[in-house]
């Protein structure tokens, strides 16, 4: 019997594009940190899997040895799978791993019994009006022998007395496929294809606005909604409007009402269920990636391990029983660190971090000169380049992308972490000098580095002063 099953990956992310040819398969390697190199990773193309329109699924790698994210049609969406894992016992044989069509066989089942739901939804507007008839929500079930392509079609409830979106319409959430399995892919599998990254706006829109010059096709959102009555204010600290700015427009003449546009992003659940077992998923649909080649330097990835892996990094055997593992943990940092620098302007965002912080003292009538010397002053010019701060950072960063330099750095100056990184956590709203310079997080406050990433870089400067000790 089949025991127990999960999909896999439990979390995914698709990406908007229009068009119709899905991404190809990529994997980073080497960062190119040669002298006259860029810094960047490198994205070296990998197999991927290509899904044709009855469900047949083939092999292929990007011609030219290339990795592809756009073409003439735009950005290509990133379409995940979703593969259904489990554990069983087969006479008597335990096995675990992707449930295959022999694995369902075993059991007497075929891939008619498979079934798949996929729910997903843009809750942005209701999310600020607290009305269900703002809701946008699709769902759409599959058997596991049925391969054609499923579209996501987001409506609002059937029983809105003011539906956003009116009765016969609906926004494109995107689409869900389920591939043949063959001989030679016996796996069962879900595609999820995002959609195009269009924005839809109510049928009055030009009556208000010339700022979203919009096709008539993708105007048809009620204007009898509630979300076109909306009215942004930030003076009764309301969460759903903070920071400003938050959706996509507003008329400035009549108090801030919104325009009503609506984008096709969603996320959702993916949910399979195998006789009376059941496994889900969750999808989240974003924008496409404009530069894949530059990792951030605190990810999704790095939020998660620092939920579930954040007190290892204080055991003091952690660092001193992994020393290499560690110090390559802390050199990819900085050569993200050194790629996140190559997508900021760091001169403009030095610019409005002063502008904050001159904002902040004069609201608490504390000093505006001490508020502008935590940032940094203009920058001396560089000959031939207008971002000079931009590109002392970058210079900076550079040399920090080399271990050797970091730990000698760190014998020099013992207290280089607490000086010039930014600790999490901090109610701090002043921007400064400490790293991340000037960049601002999802909370409105100075950005900063997980807190296992933290602990991390002072736990591995600690080992690198004890091991100068030692030595010495």
């Amino acid at each position: 019997m089949i025991e127990k099953m999960w999909l896999y990956p439990p979390l995914a992310f698709a990406r908007l594009g229009p068009s119709p040819d899905p991404c190809e398969n990529y994997r980073y390697g080497p960062n190119d940190l040669n002298p006259r190199g860029t810094g960047k990773t490198v994205a070296l193309p990998a197999p991927s899997l290509v899904v044709a329109a009855d469900g047949t699924l083939t092999e292929r790698l990007p011609q030219g040895n290339r990795a592809r994210f756009k073409d003439e049609h735009g950005f290509r969406p990133i379409c995940p799978f979703f593969e259904v894992h489990g554990s069983w016992v087969i006479d008597g044989v335990r096995g675990d791993g992707p449930i295959t069509t022999e694995v369902l066989d075993a059991f007497g089942l075929t891939p008619a019994d498979v079934r798949w739901k996929v729910e997903v939804a843009n809750l942005k507007a209701h999310h600020c009006t607290r009305a269900e008839d703002d809701r946008i929500d699709a769902a759409v079930e599959v058997a596991g022998n049925q391969h054609q392509k499923r579209p996501l079609e987001g409506r609002s409830p059937q029983s809105a007395a003011r539906p956003l979106v009116p009765p016969g319409r609906h926004v494109p959430l995107g689409s869900v496929q389920i591939p043949q399995p063959s001989a030679a892919f016996p796996e069962l599998r879900l595609r999820f294809t995002p959609a195009a990254g269009l924005v839809y706006g109510p049928t009055n829109l030009t009556q208000h606005t010339t700022r979203y010059p919009l096709p008539a096709e993708q105007l048809f959102l009620s204007p009898d909604s509630r979300w076109c009555e909306f009215r942004e204010t930030n003076d009764d600290g309301d969460p759903r409007t903070a920071p400003s700015g938050l959706y996509a427009g507003a008329s400035e003449e009549d108090g801030g009402t919104s325009f009503g546009l609506v984008d096709d992003v969603c996320d959702g659940l993916v949910t399979v269920t195998v006789g009376e077992l059941t496994a889900r998923a969750r999808i989240v649909v974003t924008p496409p990636d404009f530069a894949p080649d530059r990792r951030p330097f605190t990810s999704l990835a790095d939020g998660l391990t620092d939920r579930v892996k954040r007190a290892e990094v204080r055991d003091p055997a952690y660092v001193s029983g992994n020393q290499q593992l560690t110090a390559l943990e802390v050199r990819d940092l900085f050569e993200r660190a050194l790629e996140a620098m190559d997508s900021v302007n760091v001169d403009a965002q030095n610019q409005r971090a002063t502008g904050e912080n001159i904002r902040n003292a004069q609201g608490e009538g504390s000093s505006i000169a001490e508020a502008r010397a935590r940032t940094f002053p203009a920058p001396v010019p560089l000959a031939g380049i207008t971002l000079a701060l931009t590109e002392r950072g970058r210079r900076k960063h550079r040399r920090f992308s080399a271990l050797e330099v970091l730990e000698d750095l760190i014998r020099e100056q013992p207290n280089f972490i607490a000086q010039f990184v930014r600790p999490p956590a901090s109610e701090e709203r002043w921007y400064d000098r400490r790293m991340p310079v000037s960049v601002r997080g999802s909370d409105a406050f100075p950005m900063h580095l997980t807190r296992r990433q933290y602990d991390l870089l002072v736990a591995w400067a600690r080992s690198v002063r004890a091991n100068v000790q030692e030595g010495s």
